[in-house]
């Protein structure tokens, strides 16, 4: 369900506090980087579409992860590099990650992840996807998510359909794939925030995201891409689909 407003803000404030949330920091730090941000080695694939970087949403985008990163809390956040950004479609597999719903039906829990990677491009190779989405910015989650949704109620349903095509190709069937928000990833939370600090973010989040909005209120996005990762710094194409 997409949230937006106060609801985008009361989850933020309660993400950014830790409330609700297990573990002494943010379940990125340990697994994709380190407590001082520096990125580690967190494998898998994945099906998204990147924002093309010769785009005015593109620019828009790098200037709104620039205005975050130059607020009063940046220190406890890492930013990840404009070349990366994207929406994920539908999420594939991570190495570190081989149990419960994150793993596809009828493959074993020890099949290397490159035979993995193989099985889904043979398995989406010929799916008949959409080539063209249109998203909408629908506010920033906690000073480094940009929220968005399909760009009209047309465009929501395509991405919603394309999401089902390819979980019935992977087998990938995990228990939030109804509840799934779209969104493009600016950076990381590294530690817990104080309700103030909590504030502070969210109050520069909705300055930012204004400026963000009057600058790209629709994001052209391409055919989805399948892509394989090292981390969480580089997505690189297997193939359109």
């Amino acid at each position: 369900m997409i949230r937006q407003g106060e609801a985008l803000r009361a989850a933020g404030r309660e993400y950014l506090a830790g409330a609700q949330q297990q573990g002494a920091r943010p379940v990125a730090v340990g697994q994709k980087f380190d407590p001082a941000g520096g990125v580690l080695r967190f494998a898998g694939n994945t099906f998204l579409c990147h924002i093309d970087p010769e785009s005015p949403a593109h620019a828009a985008l790098t200037e709104a992860s620039l205005a975050l990163q130059q607020g009063p809390l940046a220190q406890a956040f890492t930013f990840l590099p404009p070349s990366s950004f994207h929406m994920t479609v539908f999420e594939g597999v991570c190495d570190a990650h081989r149990s419960g719903d994150r793993w596809p039906e009828g493959l074993g829990p020890d099949t290397p992840l490159d035979q993995v990677t193989d099985a889904f491009s043979a398995a989406t190779a010929r799916l008949a996807l959409p080539q063209t989405h249109a998203i909408r910015p629908t506010g920033i989650f906690a000073g480094f998510s940009v929220a968005v949704s399909g760009a009209d109620a047309g465009a929501e349903a395509s991405l919603r359909q394309t999401r089902q095509a390819l979980r019935a190709a992977t087998g990938i069937r995990r228990a939030d794939f109804d509840s799934y928000d779209f969104h493009i990833t600016l950076g990381y939370l590294l530690h817990w925030l104080t309700p103030d600090q909590a504030e502070a973010v969210l109050d520069l989040s909705q300055t930012v995201f204004a400026r963000l909005l009057s600058r790209a209120p629709v994001i052209p996005l391409g055919p989805v891409e399948f892509c394989r990762f090292d981390d969480m710094h580089a997505f690189r194409l297997i193939r359109h689909l």
